[in-house]
């Protein structure tokens, strides 16, 4: 600036004794990067032009102003102008040292913002501000005994290096939050709406003792909810005050809070435009008059109803709530004024994203239609419909008007695709399985068509599994599904933990998926089982079964089942359920073996929070032989215990047993499950990897053991609670768990730890 001042004077001074001329020929002397076609971009003159004292004046300060140059002059050499420029060095490098806080790229970011980055031209004069900046980057971080030295060394070529020590020092942390004006809830209880304060000393990685503006306007934020969600309407946090400690290692926040009063809902009306009847509207409110005010009940009333007008294709709902606060009664009159907006159509559904999958494909899985008034049901059941598919990693549905109307949106889908296909080929191991060796071919979208092929070679301690596979997607026009596969199993009894025998199982089956509605579908499959049993030391169980039927049978079976899924996504869902009822039924006089099984599965999802969901799981199996068949096959039985049905109990271990007290299952069991799941990551990796804690219950029965009553009692469930892990990693499913027996009995079998890992079928 003060070269600036000198120059624009010294030009004045000469201009003011020298005459005003006309340029003929303007000349630019010192430029070594810069091109003259720049300055003659910058300049204000030109040929023809008359030079005065003000013009002069206004040329140097454009010159100036570029930031290009640390010295302007101008000079006449007839009715030519001379202008004399001395470059401004430009920045060759910056360097940080001692930076471990904050990543070097990080810091030349914010530098280049500030107008300083490699390329660009050196100012000294900013030199002073960009270190103050850095320093407010690490005091965001909690560094508040930072210090920054700054290094310029000259360069050949009018270039400057740029080196910056910073020496960080230990973050600051934050101390216990105070608060100044709670009479109705205790300091502790508000502490506890913070996720800003000293961190627990088992939480070594946590940075929850690090101060940020953001995260502490974050946690008044959920400071404010947690008392208006209350009932106190009039909450208002009237201040806030930061200070750090003299050795600027420990921070202090305090909070001044009014509290207000608490509240209660007066009056609740309707307002407005509303399209539907009043009483349809009155039955989504999820607040009613004489509850504690609640603002989070508010919010919840809001969306049901703007999703209710967007059914109607008014989309663009504006829904505004109108709080009126009666001081003398204690309590809040609600208006929830409705404003429609335009009602607004399809114009085109647009899909990107989908390098590998056919448009076709997403588009038969969407309920919206082109042409039609937009829903933003319809919008949501095909986002879960996509995201069922497994095809997609992540699904944005998006409405975007059409430029020049008020009436017509587009519905661009975005899909993120995963891989669809894998080989694998690994080994892994189980706490009920032992040693895992596996072997996988699968594609899951077949030339992006939507269809699944699988080989599978699979075999751990007790089974050895071939089988290869192949589902056609909308095989009809209907979106009706066929599949087909073949099977072999090999099985050792004995090695699951059951009684000693053996068992081949060759398997073919046709089927087809048929859909009912857009969540409902049911499957028909004929399948053909060629049984060869073999027996070391036979119980009298197998005894029997093998003076009846023989120890090799064929069964023609037909399987039907009925599946309701209104999940929204196929892997760690948070919302919706899962049901299926399925009958196995031998044919008869086609079949060796008459009998069949019946199982219901149910899984509901509900979403607690952002982070955490419940999950109820149930099932109940049963099975029995008719016909000329005695009794439902033993190998046919249904077994409980292990990871996968019930934990803390060892695998097939519960039910009855046989004279050799081996595990025998029975025809009749009962699962349940109640768990609450949630991220232990933020990061991409928390897509893949949940733990939960739970409670597991199950028992098995044999309703036609000779001399049983078939009586079956509640009192002989087992209960088992604990923690759960289940991580999808790169070569197959983890799964892994703790668990406690709550009312296990002396003769069962526990096991407190359970795992597997790799691929398992």
């Amino acid at each position: 600036m003060r070269i600036r001042l000198a120059a624009l004077l010294i030009f004045t001074l000469l201009m003011g004794t020298a005459q005003a001329f006309t340029i003929e020929e303007i000349r630019l002397r010192g430029l070594e990067r810069i091109t003259e076609g720049t300055v003659f971009n910058y300049l204000p003159l030109e040929v023809g032009d008359e030079l005065d004292a003000a013009r002069s004046a206004d040329a140097i300060e454009a010159l100036f102003d570029t930031g290009f140059f640390d010295d302007v002059q101008l000079l006449r050499e007839g009715n030519a102008l001379i202008i004399e420029l001395q470059e401004r060095p430009a920045i060759a490098r910056i360097e940080f040292i001692g930076n471990d806080a904050i990543a070097g790229d990080r810091l030349r970011d914010g530098l280049a913002g500030a107008g300083l980055g490699e390329g660009q031209s050196f100012d000294r004069s900013l030199l002073a501000t960009i270190v103050r900046e850095l320093e407010q980057q690490y005091f965001a971080l909690g560094y508040y005994d930072i210090d920054v030295d700054s290094t310029v060394s000259p360069l050949p070529r009018n270039r400057v290096s740029l080196r910056l020590d910073i020496e960080e020092g230990e973050p600051a942390s934050v101390q216990p939050i105070q608060f100044i004006g709670n009479r109705d809830f205790d300091t502790d209880r508000l502490r506890d709406q913070f996720q800003m304060g000293p961190k627990p000393w088992w939480a070594f990685l946590s940075n929850r003792d690090k101060y940020s503006r953001e995260r502490l306007s974050a946690d008044l934020e959920r400071l404010s909810a947690f008392y208006r969600d209350r009932g106190y309407a009039d909450f208002q946090v009237e201040s806030t005050q930061v200070t750090i400690s003299p050795d600027r290692q420990r921070i202090h926040v305090t909070v001044n809070i009014d509290e207000g009063v608490q509240y209660t809902v007066g009056e609740i009306a309707l307002a407005g435009d509303l399209i539907y009847p009043e009483s349809e509207l009155r039955s989504l409110l999820e607040i009613e008059s004489g509850q504690i005010f609640n603002q989070r009940s508010i919010t919840r009333t809001i969306e049901a109803l703007r999703d209710k007008l967007g059914e109607r294709g008014y989309a663009f709902a504006r829904i505004n709530p109108l709080p009126e606060l009666r001081e003398t009664d204690r309590e809040v009159d609600l208006t929830f004024f409705v404003d429609p907006a335009e009602r607004v159509y399809v114009r085109r559904i647009r899909i990107s994203g989908n390098e590998t999958t056919r448009d076709d494909v997403i588009r038969t899985e969407l309920r919206q239609y082109e042409g039609t008034w937009l829903s933003t049901r319809d919008l949501r059941e095909s986002e879960s419909r996509l995201g069922r598919l497994g095809f997609f990693g992540d699904i944005s549905i998006d409405t975007p008007r059409v430029p020049g109307t008020t009436d017509q949106v587009d519905v661009e889908v975005n899909a993120t695709e995963r891989l669809s296909g894998s080989i694998r080929a690994g080994v892994g191991f189980g706490s009920d399985q032992g040693v895992i060796l596996s072997l996988g071919i699968q594609q899951d979208n077949v030339f992006g068509t939507g269809d699944r092929a699988e080989f599978v070679a699979n075999s751990d301690d007790s089974d050895t599994l071939y089988r290869i596979s192949y589902l056609e997607r909308n095989h009809t026009m209907s979106g009706i599904d066929r599949r087909w596969a073949l099977s072999f199993r090999d099985r050792d009894a004995d090695e699951a933990d059951l009684a000693d025998y053996g068992l081949e199982t060759a398997t073919a089956s046709y089927g087809y998926r048929i859909p009912v509605t857009s969540n409902d579908r049911i499957g028909v499959d004929l399948e053909f089982d060629d049984v060869t049993l073999k027996f070391n030391n036979p119980t009298t169980l197998q005894e029997e079964f093998e003076q009846n039927n023989g120890s090799g049978n064929q069964v023609i079976r037909t399987n039907l089942s009925w599946t309701r899924d209104t999940r929204n996504r196929a892997i760690f869902p948070t919302q919706g359920a899962r049901q299926q009822t399925r009958l196995e039924a031998s044919i008869p006089g086609a079949s060796d073996l008459e009998y069949y099984r019946l199982t219901y599965e149910q899984s509901r999802y509900v979403g607690l929070t952002e982070r955490f969901t419940l999950v109820l799981d149930g099932s109940l199996a049963y099975g029995d032989a008719f016909g000329d068949t005695d009794r439902l096959p033993f190998y046919e039985n249904f077994y409980a215990g292990g990871i996968s049905t019930l934990r803390g109990f060892e695998r097939n271990s519960l039910g009855p047993r046989d004279e050799n007290d081996d595990p025998t299952g029975g025809n009749f069991r009962a699962l349940g499950r109640a768990e609450v799941r949630f991220p232990i990551a933020q990061d991409d990796e928390g897509n893949n990897l949940r733990m939960s804690t739970f409670i597991d219950a199950g028992q098995v029965w044999d309703r036609e053991e000779p001399g049983d009553d078939g009586d079956i009692s509640v009192s002989d469930l087992r209960y088992a609670a604990g923690l759960g892990l289940v991580y999808y990693s790169p070569i197959g499913p983890l799964t892994m768990s703790v668990a406690r027996p709550l009312n296990d009995k002396a003769e069962d079998e526990t096991q407190f730890f359970q795992f597997t890992i790799g691929a398992f079928f």
